[in-house]
């Protein structure tokens, strides 16, 4: 686990889908890897699976939003946050769907058709 707070990603393909596993804190001084490793992605599904996220601010907030409205070609994104997590909370209050955030990546993967 990343202790220092520093951002880490860790690409995987599960289930068809592109997971994007986030460890350390995401903020202004580190969203520029996060754009870039959605952009690295192919799948028609992205999962970001937060659940190892220490810190969200309100810029990694906006490069989520703006990652998932840049997926071309009908490619979904989806966020893994556990229900009582500190991500999904702020996902939450930000107004995000209930369709978007899934508390396990199984059941993220289980919503694709």
């Amino acid at each position: 686990m990343n202790d220092n707070g520093i951002l880490s990603i860790e690409r995987t393909v599960t289930g068809g889908s592109d997971v994007l596993a986030l460890r350390g804190d995401l903020d202004l001084t580190n969203v520029d890897s996060l754009v870039t490793a959605v952009a690295a992605t192919d799948s028609a599904n992205v999962i970001l699976d937060l659940n190892e996220i220490t810190f969200i601010d309100s810029a990694g907030m906006r490069a989520i939003d703006q990652a998932r409205r840049h997926l071309a070609g009908g490619r979904r994104l989806l966020i893994v946050a556990g229900t009582d997590s500190s991500a999904a909370w702020a996902f939450r209050v930000a107004g995000y769907e209930d369709d978007m955030i899934f508390p396990s990546l199984d059941e993220a993967i289980r919503s694709f058709p």
